[in-house]
């Protein structure tokens, strides 16, 4: 029998957790598979060669978080959950939550700037990530329901077995799907990052539309195959041992402040109290206790202060003294540059990201996640005696990276330094 291509269809909603789909195989035995070779029996050998052959770097070393409650939905914010089962699963905005062998009763839910590692996981849902900074799905995970990445980072799909769609639509950074059997169609609609897609097996349509550069890739099988997957270049072979899901720092996407705009009077000393900053100069600016502070392309001639609970999100900063707080809440440092040095002790999470640093990063005795990740760093790195993970990744320190009392270790990558001691001396 031949199958007749359909027109490319707008990404569908995701179905509800638990919907109804009609079985993988069946639907197999009804359709005729573009490439497919006959029976299935060999692209379902391909697919899991594929997924076996690809390297993935070690998941974030965080903490064990509380025990699901069935039915009841679970906040996965920078904790990790092993063989355990529960309900529907949220992961915070900027948060990380890693998954390992971990069944869930609903869907899978991230919102902006969030970051899910997910291994070997069995979801009676969707996973639904709408801006979120990078998501990977992997090991022998299954999908009643969705895979549906939108207007976020990067993503990673590797041979998992998902009963209805695939979809990337809008995303800013580079996707991979490999070695997957996917039920319902793979969509590939208007990302910006480049997409690579190997021996995939869609019971529905492959259809890819509006990316640029267009999908690479081989070995994929589909009733149809449309568009720009139509005749797709084989994509370019990676390094070897190179991880195929390069790490993203979990900060979510610029889309304006949420605080209200504020402006005083230039080179003055401003106490930021839940408002926003944008490209003004001021002298010191300090964020009091329990107080939230964001600030887009500030200029600071001195330093730029936290009290005890206040958390910021500053973007494109620069600095002439430094960044302190003692106590902090969350803070977020994305791009920019502090002449003096960062210190954060006895605080909560800090993701910094692609900030320099011209004296030394010293991070103590804090409670949430430090993610670390393309700082160029005059002094040292100083991690010592945190307790809620720290990921560390290309960061760069003409100084030293030094490790001690963290509990547990830090993880990371390609990080260069005049030397990397105790904890960090792998990283």
């Amino acid at each position: 029998m031949t199958t007749t291509p359909i027109p490319f269809r707008a990404l569908v909603p995701l179905r509800p957790a638990g919907a109804a789909l009609k079985p993988v195989a069946l639907l197999c035995a009804t359709l005729a598979l573009t490439a497919c070779g006959g029976g299935g029996s060999d692209a379902d050998t391909d697919a899991a060669a594929t997924a076996s052959r690809i390297t993935l770097a070690a998941a974030p070393a965080l903490p064990a978080g509380t025990a699901p409650v069935p039915a009841l939905t679970y906040s996965c914010g920078n904790v990790a959950l092993g063989s355990a089962r529960g309900g529907e699963i949220e992961v915070p905005a900027g948060q990380v939550c890693v998954l390992q062998g971990t069944t869930v009763d609903g869907n899978i839910k991230l919102n902006r700037g969030s970051v899910l590692d997910a291994r070997d996981v069995t979801v009676i849902g969707n996973v639904q990530a709408d801006g979120a900074a990078s998501v990977l799905l992997a090991g022998a995970s299954s999908l009643t329901g969705s895979v549906q990445v939108k207007q976020g980072g990067s993503a990673t799909i590797v041979g998992a077995r998902i009963d209805g769609d695939l979809q990337f639509d809008g995303n800013r950074e580079a996707l991979l799907a490999a070695g997957n059997q996917v039920g319902g169609n793979i969509q590939v609609v208007g990302n910006r990052g480049g997409v690579t897609l190997n021996d995939n097996r869609a019971i529905g349509n492959l259809q890819c539309k509006d990316n640029v550069p267009a999908p690479q890739g081989s070995g994929n099988t589909a009733a149809s195959i449309e568009d720009q997957c139509r005749g797709m270049q084989p994509a370019v072979a990676g390094t070897p041992g190179q991880p195929a899901n390069p790490p993203v720092a979990p900060v979510p996407p610029l889309a304006g402040a949420t605080l209200p705009a504020a402006t005083f009077a230039g080179g003055s000393n401003v106490v930021c109290r839940n408002v926003s900053l944008g490209a003004q100069t001021y002298a010191n600016v300090e964020v009091p206790a329990g107080a939230r502070c964001e600030l887009f392309g500030t200029r600071l001639t001195g330093n730029l202060e936290l009290g005890p609970g206040a958390s910021v999100d500053a973007r494109d900063v620069r600095a002439a003294g430094s960044l302190q707080g003692d106590g902090a809440g969350t803070v977020t440092v994305s791009g920019g540059r502090f002449d003096g040095s960062v210190q954060l002790e006895r605080g909560q999470a800090a993701t910094l990201a692609g900030t320099g640093v011209g004296g030394s990063v010293q991070l103590k005795v804090n409670a949430g996640l430090l993610w670390l990740q393309d700082l160029r760093v005059s002094g040292d790195i100083q991690l010592f005696d945190n307790r809620g993970g720290a990921t560390l990744n290309a960061n760069v320190a003409d100084g030293n990276l030094q490790c001690q009392g963290n509990a547990p270790a830090p993880t990371g990558r390609g990080n260069r330094a005049a030397s990397k001691e105790d904890q960090c001396r792998a990283l």
